[in-house]
């Protein structure tokens, strides 16, 4: 814009006055800000995908974590930073880390497998019995098994017959067939609660060889001998309670202690007033007097000391 104006002298000069237009920020600076923010976020997301890839897989405890919707951009988790994600982005050069297998889910106590339960009444005692006959007959050895219902629970009797002997003459290696016997019954007392007792019989034919091993030695042999065939069957190891040797003191036939009808193996099922004895007779539960040179001293049962 021009204008006139005089000076000092009266001398008329000309005046120029210039007007600028304002410029906007972003017009000084242009897009260089955009191209700086992208490699900073770049650089970010390449140190978040690192810190994932080697970051160790973590324990998931809170409870509300498995209720959270999955994410629908990325396949398997709620997302990729949180270590739960089973597609990983395979990247260049770098290890991808393999899937966790799920963790397997806690075993039941081998004495409380699936399906088990606990027979008490004789009724329930009586179906037992049948139960075992009818898989006993499955593998023709009806002849070689006895089970009776007796006041501390279930009795049953392994033994020879006329054709068969359950173990060989003079040693504790157990038939293939009563080994087959061994393997149903097995099947059937993995689903039994009750504890068991095994005990091993011989007749009174004199046994003795070099080293005193006699008949008491070869009773407790057959029966942990069978008490090993039941438990690679499937039967529960907790479930046996005790092994024991009875040589010739407990004969079938008193009256004919040769009779080859006294060797066997029994294995008795007990009912929970039999147990209860067993565990009073070998446990800690009865108040006893103990002898010292100082004097008799009293001591309390064990489920009664605080």
């Amino acid at each position: 814009m021009k204008s006139r104006g005089k000076g000092k002298g009266g001398e008329e000069h000309e005046i120029i006055v210039r007007r600028r237009s304002k410029k906007g920020h972003g017009d000084e600076h242009g897009g260089a800000w955009k191209v700086a923010f992208a490699d900073f976020t770049l650089a970010m997301m390449a140190l978040f995908m690192v810190l994932w890839i080697i970051q160790p897989q973590m324990q998931m405890n809170n409870p509300a974590y498995g209720e959270q919707e999955s994410n629908p951009l990325v396949d398997g988790g709620a997302g990729i930073f949180d270590g739960t994600s089973r597609s990983p982005l395979e990247l260049d050069g770098v290890p991808i880390r393999a899937p966790q297998a799920e963790p397997a889910p806690a075993s039941k106590p081998q004495d409380a497998a699936e399906g088990s339960r606990h027979y008490g009444s004789t009724a329930e005692l009586q179906q037992l019995a049948e139960l075992m006959k009818n898989v006993a007959s499955e593998v023709d050895a009806l002849a070689n098994i006895e089970v009776d219902v007796v006041p501390q629970g279930l009795r049953i009797l392994i033994k020879d017959d006329q054709q068969r002997f359950m173990f060989q003459r003079g040693s504790a290696i157990l038939d293939p067939h009563f080994r087959k016997l061994l393997d149903v019954l097995a099947g059937v007392l993995a689903k039994v609660e009750n504890k068991l007792i095994i005990s091993g019989h011989t007749d009174a034919t004199p046994y003795r060889q070099q080293g005193g091993y006699d008949n008491w030695n070869l009773s407790g042999d057959r029966a942990l001998r069978a008490r090993h065939a039941l438990v690679a069957s499937g039967l529960p190891a907790r479930a046996v309670l005790q092994v024991t040797a009875q040589a010739d003191v407990m004969p079938l036939h008193p009256q004919d202690p040769l009779n080859g009808a006294n060797r066997r193996v029994e294995i008795l099922l007990l009912t929970d007033s039999a147990e209860a004895l067993y565990k009073e007779l070998f446990g800690d539960s009865y108040g006893r007097v103990n002898f010292s040179e100082s004097g008799a001293r009293f001591s309390e049962p064990a489920d009664k000391v605080l």
